[in-house]
């Protein structure tokens, strides 16, 4: 028996940042402090929906990975499936590359 394994690329069309909140069941400006497997652990800067802790820890959809990088600075916008916070490169992430990227969400 011969089977054949195909792996897609995950290709995403462009998100605003209004549509990846809209969709996302929490988001949040972070650091990331962790990475264990696919699972990615964030010191919570700016939550912007639905996020009360100052840690959060997200799972990275291997099936269309982002490639978070520790100790960088992202935007994230996940959904809650299961009692997990999942998000993937189409739901809109993005790194922050300086301070000024961050925006203030306390208004």
């Amino acid at each position: 028996m011969l089977f054949l394994i195909i792996t897609l690329n995950c290709q995403c069309e462009s998100i605003s940042y209004i549509r990846a909140l809209k969709n996302a069941d929490i988001a949040f400006e972070g650091i990331v402090t962790k990475i264990d497997t696919n699972f990615i652990t964030f010191k919570v800067i700016n939550p912007i929906k639905g996020v009360m802790d100052s840690t959060m820890e997200i799972l990275d959809d291997r099936m269309c990975l982002f490639n978070f990088s520790e100790n960088r600075v992202y935007r994230v916008f996940a959904r809650k499936i299961d009692d997990k916070f999942i998000t993937n490169k189409c739901m809109g992430n993005s790194q922050i590359d300086s301070d000024e990227d961050i925006r203030d969400y306390s208004e």
